[in-house]
């Protein structure tokens, strides 16, 4: 299994006010952004090569300050910010403007479409798009899936392997950032009792790669071996597997481990095809590219539209068949484009 890389950069939008997380999203998802759009803080903060983010977050108290914990927070993390504000009190913008990675304080008074877009274009030209490899060494069908289910919103090129000899044939093929492994795989010579994961190991460890590993075999000997031997970045037992957890694991363990970064230009210069039409989507592909445009995960178009994940993924990959592009965000900048003419 194999899921094509999504190249778009990811940004985070928070602001109560819908009509300023509408201008947002339209700016960004023209240039090829994937956005996420908030009226509050999002429990998960990871992820964004960008936020624009308010100050106030009360559309009733219109000078509370509920956002400022969130803009120190994210700044603080690395991901460079924009706050975009109704609040223009001298003191607060200095403050603000003194935390790490705070690009710009822009009171939305005098905001201006073309300076934010050239704002965004410079921070998109130094970020990674390149979606990160991941390689699932697993042998059992049903983890892999899990490990689909769990990832694929995420913005990772997945990649799978059921034993030692076709991951290692990964390694060779992919610059690879990360691997998920099991410890018992699929063997010829032991198929009942091996750990086959640990040869993947050796070789992960001998080309820098971080390693989490996922195993139902979680003896101490084990676990002593993939930290001391092979410098695994995290063992998880399979019984006690926390998908949140997980997910922020995985995050982490990419961050701490960077991986040779690749600019932006081409991001900007992704356009779908001039022949590309919202006419060949049936009904429901275009209640799902609707909720793609507001910036809605796989899993909150299942749960808006009362379907299943699996079948939002493969409604997605019809869309952008048939609009002929290649990611997500490019084909919300379809319909974006189609809404206007």
């Amino acid at each position: 299994m194999t899921t094509t890389p999504i190249q778009s950069l990811r940004a985070l939008i928070v602001d109560d006010d819908p009509r300023w997380r509408a201008i947002i999203a339209e700016v960004l998802s023209e240039l090829g952004w994937s956005i996420t759009a908030m009226a509050a803080p999002p429990a998960d903060i990871t992820g964004y090569q960008l936020a624009v983010l308010d100050i106030a977050l009360d559309p009733i108290l219109a000078r509370n300050r509920e956002g400022l914990a969130l803009i120190q927070h994210v700044a603080a993390q690395g991901t460079p910010c924009v706050v975009l504000s109704g609040l223009e009190d001298e003191d607060l913008v200095a403050q603000i403007k003194q935390l790490p990675n705070v690009l710009d304080f822009i009171p939305k008074t005098s905001f201006r479409r073309d300076g934010f877009i050239t704002l965004v274009r410079q921070i998109g030209a130094s970020a990674v798009v390149e979606a990160p490899h991941l390689l699932i060494v697993e042998d059992d069908a049903r983890w892999r899936d899990i490990y689909e289910e769990v990832l694929s919103d995420e913005g990772y090129a997945l990649h799978s392997a059921i034993s030692y000899g076709e991951a290692r044939g990964w390694l060779q093929r992919e610059e690879i950032a990360l691997a998920i492994v099991d410890l018992h795989l699929i063997s010829s010579a032991a198929p009942q009792d091996n750990r086959d994961g640990f040869w993947f190991l050796r070789a992960a460890h001998q080309r820098g790669i971080p390693t989490i590993v996922v195993s139902a075999l979680g003896a101490p000997d084990d676990v002593d071996r993939a930290y001391e031997e092979f410098n695994a970045f995290a063992f998880v037992e399979k019984e006690g597997f926390d998908r949140g957890e997980f997910r922020r694991m995985i995050a982490e363990a990419i961050r701490s481990h960077p991986r040779k970064a690749q600019t932006a230009e081409t991001a900007f210069d992704q356009k779908p095809a001039a022949n590309s039409t919202l006419s060949e989507l049936t009904d429901r592909e275009r209640d799902v590219l609707e909720l793609l445009v507001k910036g809605d995960t796989n899993r909150q178009i299942a749960d808006s539209l009362g379907i299943t994940a699996n079948t939002v993924k493969k409604h997605v990959d019809h869309i952008l068949q048939k609009l002929q592009v290649s990611t997500r965000a490019a084909a919300v900048a379809v319909a974006m484009r189609a809404e206007r003419n």
